[in-house]
């Protein structure tokens, strides 16, 4: 597989996930981590729909949105390390959260990397 098709399958994987938000935020929400916050869903839903048909749209040059996914990615991680720290979400599901946030944004970095 080589770095355009990655990019491609991140791009798909943002628009599945930004759908699955947007569309059904609280139970989203839930299976994320945050607890049940809609509204928080809908947000995080349209931003994961944005970038990933941006990482679409943009099949010679998708490094700007790989980065925009990493930066994003980061973000999550941030409101779930908050979450945790505060006990506004459970921390087992946060953890799982988490580990998807920083893991897809350490491959959306390296990514963009790469394609630069």
């Amino acid at each position: 597989m080589n770095e355009y098709t990655l990019a491609r399958g991140i791009g798909w994987l943002s628009v599945a996930v930004g759908t699955a938000l947007v569309v059904a935020p609280k139970a989203a929400v839930s299976g994320f981590g945050m607890g049940e916050r809609p509204r928080l869903g809908r947000f995080l839903g349209v931003k994961d729909l944005v970038i990933g048909f941006g990482i679409l749209a943009n099949r010679e040059e998708p490094a700007p949105w790989l980065l925009a996914r990493a930066l994003s990615d980061a973000q999550d991680a941030g409101i779930l390390i908050g979450g945790i720290a505060t006990s506004a979400f459970p921390r087992d599901k946060a953890l799982f959260g988490l580990t998807l946030a920083i893991s897809l944004g350490v491959t959306s970095l390296a990514l963009a990397r790469r394609l630069k």
